[in-house]
């Protein structure tokens, strides 16, 4: 984040490596059954048995079809992109989408019609869309996620989304550059097996030590998934045109990176960081915010602040 252009990273950044570690787990079974399996007949036939070489055939036809199937979904986050960044461009007002299939989408931010994802599922998962409508104004000819995604509640959404907007829209830069707290390393580079663990860790209170026992093996599979899918995938690139748009100065009073991150990760992602770093934070953070609503009551009036 800087004073021409703030850069997310996609809504699916944070779980990456839980699905493939969870079908992994699966295809790796399938896969030990399949081995298993053809290793049976193949003795069986040297053996002159062939009395059950139709069922074992059909079960290794099953087992292989399965395997395929699951790799499939595996290499949905294997041998991709190691995220797919949104870039937000305040100096000329545009907004670009690394999308999936590595094109990149550009729109101006005042079109972009954004609004809540519907949940959907047994839990709930609240996300905020943006749509590309066509000249009509109502038909929908592209939509892209911003990297939100909260489960339950949906409250937390407005406090994602009033970041984003202010950013955008208001003259308070400075001060959200003090509410950022930590900042994935992945720009030009790939995340490293510590951090991606962190990252799935990260705890928002000591009260989750409770889950730790239970969750820290689940984690650590899920590290192992998440980091095979960083190495095998690759880095995305901006377009240059991107790249021109979106040029800072090098005085740059507002400079937001994983540079900037909190000196004792271990500690800030277990929610134990020592009592004086915690409250230099939250007072620098709790400051920030006062001075912003501050400005936007200043703007629209006491009500809306």
């Amino acid at each position: 984040m800087n004073s021409v252009w703030l850069e997310t990273v996609c809504k699916y950044y944070a779980g990456k490596g839980i699905p493939s570690s969870l079908v992994g787990l699966v295809c790796a079974f399938v896969i030990y059954f399949a081995i298993a399996s053809i290793f049976l007949t193949v003795s069986d036939v040297f053996n002159g048995d062939y009395s059950n070489w139709k069922g074992r055939f059909f079960l290794i036809l099953l087992l292989l079809i399965s395997i395929y199937f699951l790799s499939k979904f595996i290499l949905k986050e294997w041998f991709r992109k190691t995220h797919y960044p949104i870039r937000f461009n305040r100096k000329n007002q545009m907004i670009y989408v690394y999308q999936v299939n590595g094109q990149v989408l550009s729109a101006p931010w005042a079109e972009v019609f954004f609004t809540r994802a519907t949940p959907g599922g047994a839990i709930p998962e609240w996300g905020i869309d943006g749509h590309i409508l066509a000249q009509d104004g109502e038909t929908v000819v592209n939509t892209f996620s911003l990297a939100v995604s909260i489960a339950g509640s949906s409250k937390l959404l407005s406090e994602y989304w009033e970041f984003i907007r202010c950013y955008m829209e208001e003259d308070c830069v400075e001060d959200l550059a003090e509410l950022v707290a930590l900042c994935p390393p992945v720009e030009n580079r790939r995340e490293s097996f510590t951090f991606g663990l962190q990252y799935l860790i990260k705890m928002r209170s000591r009260l989750e030590w409770i889950f730790l026992p239970v969750m820290l093996p689940l984690d650590l599979l899920a590290g192992v998934a998440r980091w095979v899918a960083m190495q095998t995938s690759a880095i995305p690139q901006w377009p240059q045109a991107v790249q021109d748009a979106c040029v800072t100065e090098p005085d740059d009073p507002v400079n937001v990176s994983a540079a900037n991150n909190p000196r004792h990760l271990w500690r800030y992602v277990l929610a134990n960081e020592a009592r004086e770093e915690y409250e230099a934070r939250y007072a620098r953070q709790t400051a920030a915010n006062n001075r912003i609503r501050v400005k936007l009551a200043e703007r629209y009036g006491k009500k809306s602040a």
